[in-house]
């Protein structure tokens, strides 16, 4: 799809300031306006828009995308520091994640689409953390085993994680524990921190390796392992960093991944995509979920029954009871599918959509998944 190469070709010309226009007569505008949305990456379309847009509906919507993005990272910016500022007078020990600290790395952080902010407290500050949420205006919209989820009219999410990492997941205890106490200062706040650059770079591996797993990820994934491995690759610590990264069973995703964002940002650019590439370049899905959970759990039918019944290791993650008394499994599985009914974040009509996508499945879309995922390295929750 010529469109994929295009769109590439206008984000790497956009972060290494290059003057030169990118340029293709065969371009589908409509094409590749509904890609880089997708992507998140409409707001990179602007200078190509304006010089060689010849569709005036695809060039306003381009503008459009891009003043959206100027209000709402203005906005975010604002709440951002207006929740730190309380959270620190407050004395709530707060870890920021993730979104904000990727704004750092672009060369203007405006174009750094983020669909919340996430930051991490102890589980026992939630109680004040959320008076205080809520006095500047925020509904809590979900309360989840990882994290609380807070909203704010007309766009502000904000995720309040008690854990980085969900239920007993590769690297859980170190990111969910540990990782406290290698933490930097953030700006001048007295209790609210960073990660250490290895430990965000390692997290950020995780996290995408989780999205990867179930949903794919977008390109904006990719420039954002670009962008920070460039920016910081003279001063992070190699060792420790390749030490975490085999530990936490990611160095040979890592290695794939950031391969891919150098033959898309890098200086000698290559746009003969493979099949992992060509799988990135397509999107999140949650077909993708669908497939490799049908292969993960060793068939329809078993997906099915873990769909509303999960196994016993995700429930104590869930519900910590089980710890203590695992004969209550079955009152917590009635409790999910009770709590799901009445969710705002997930109800029983997804799952049912889901249950059409497992039914719909073919043993060739699961088995070429398994193997795009052995390409890429990704280990599998049995291994």
């Amino acid at each position: 799809m010529n469109e994929n190469r295009v769109l590439l070709e206008i984000v790497r010309s956009f972060i290494r300031e290059e003057k030169k226009p990118v340029f293709d007569k065969n371009v589908n505008e409509e094409a590749l306006y509904k890609l880089a949305r997708r992507h998140m990456l409409s707001n990179f379309l602007l200078n190509w828009a304006k010089e060689n847009c010849q569709n005036e509906t695809i060039k306003a919507r381009i503008q459009a995308d891009f003043n959206q993005q100027i209000i709402k990272d203005t906005n975010e910016n604002i709440e951002f520091y207006r929740i730190l500022d309380e959270f620190e007078k407050a004395q709530i020990k707060t870890l920021v994640v993730k979104g904000f600290l990727m704004k750092e790395i672009y060369p203007q952080n405006y174009m750094r689409q983020m669909l919340d902010i996430d930051m991490m407290a102890y589980a026992e500050d939630f109680k004040k953390a959320s008076q205080i949420m809520e006095n500047l205006g925020y509904s809590e919209y979900y309360d989840h085993e990882k994290h609380l989820i807070f909203t704010k009219e007309p766009f502000m999410t904000v995720e309040l994680h008690r854990k980085l990492i969900p239920g007993e997941g590769v690297g859980h205890e170190y990111f969910n524990q540990k990782v406290w106490e290698f933490c930097e200062p953030y700006q001048n706040y007295k209790m609210i921190f960073k990660m250490s650059k290895e430990d965000a770079y390692v997290f950020c591996m995780l996290h995408l390796l989780i999205h990867f797993r179930f949903t794919g990820i977008k390109i904006r994934d990719v420039l954002d392992v670009y962008l920070y491995y460039e920016k910081y690759k003279n001063v992070l610590d190699q060792e420790k960093l390749n030490e975490k990264l085999q530990e936490f069973e990611c160095q040979k995703f890592e290695e794939n991944i950031r391969k891919i964002a150098y033959q898309w940002f890098g200086e000698s650019p290559n746009y003969d995509f493979d099949e992992v590439e060509r799988f990135i370049l397509q999107g999140v899905s949650l077909k993708n979920q669908v497939n490799f959970e049908v292969g993960e759990k060793g068939g329809k039918n078993q997906y099915l029954l873990r769909l509303f019944f999960p196994e016993f290791k995700v429930m104590r993650g869930k519900y910590p009871i089980l710890e203590k008394m695992p004969i209550l499994l079955p009152f917590t599985w009635g409790a999910r599918i009770f709590k799901d009914v009445f969710s705002k974040a997930t109800s029983m009509n997804e799952r049912f959509e889901t249950i059409k996508l497992i039914k719909g499945t073919n043993s060739e879309e699961v088995t070429k998944m398994q193997e795009i995922y052995q390409k890429l390295g990704i280990v599998r929750k049995e291994d």
